[in-house]
C-alpha cells in the first residue's frame, strides 16, 4: 500500500501536463542549487531562471505544433477552387500532450491580385472524425515563395494564440 501511495505521489505532477513542467523544473533546480550552495537567494535565482527557460521552450514547441496545423490547412486550401471543400489533417511528429488535428475546410473566395493569390476559407477542427467540430473558423491563406501560408489574424485568438 505504501509503495502504491508513493508511486501515485510521484506520478501526480505528470497529470498536470505541460503547464506544470516549468514550475516543477524551476522548483527542483532551485531547491537543489540552494541546498548545494547553502544560499537560498542563489537557489531562488536559479529556480526562476530555469522556470522561465522551460516555459519559453514549451511555448515555442506549442507554437511549432500550431504552425504545422496552419500550414496543413493552407496546403489543403491551395488545391481547391471557390466553393470546393475537403477534409484536412495533420499528424504531429511528437504527439504527446498535443493531439493530431483534423477537420473540414471550404474555400469561400479566391482573391487574385497582381502581387499574390489568396483564398478565404472556412474550416472546422475535430478531435475525432465522428465528433462534432470544436468550432468553425475563418482564415485567409496566401501563396508566397515558400508555398501557401497562413495570412490572417481572424481565427479565434484564444485557439491560435500568438500564431495569428
Amino acid at each position: 500500500m505504501r509503495l502504491r501511495a508513493a508511486a501515485l505521489l510521484l506520478l501526480a505532477p505528470l497529470l498536470a501536463g505541460c503547464e506544470l513542467a516549468g514550475g516543477l523544473a524551476g522548483g527542483l533546480s532551485g531547491a537543489a542549487t540552494g541546498t548545494i550552495t547553502s544560499n537560498p537567494a542563489v537557489g531562488y535565482a536559479v529556480g526562476v531562471t530555469v522556470r522561465a527557460a522551460a516555459d519559453a521552450a514549451m511555448k515555442r514547441w506549442m507554437r511549432g505544433m500550431q504552425n504545422d496545423e496552419q500550414i496543413a490547412i493552407a496546403q489543403a486550401a491551395s488545391e481547391l477552387a471557390a466553393g470546393d471543400s475537403r477534409p484536412w489533417q495533420v499528424k504531429h511528429e511528437l504527439p504527446f500532450g498535443w493531439r493530431d488535428q483534423a477537420g473540414q475546410l471550404a474555400v469561400t473566395r479566391v482573391i487574385d491580385t497582381p502581387l499574390t493569390q489568396c483564398r478565404e476559407i472556412l474550416f472546422s477542427v475535430q478531435e475525432k472524425p465522428e465528433a462534432p467540430p470544436e468550432g468553425i473558423f475563418v482564415a485567409t491563406t496566401c501563396r508566397n515563395p515558400a508555398g501557401w501560408r497562413w495570412a490572417s489574424a481572424e481565427p479565434a485568438t484564444a485557439r491560435w494564440g500568438y500564431l495569428q
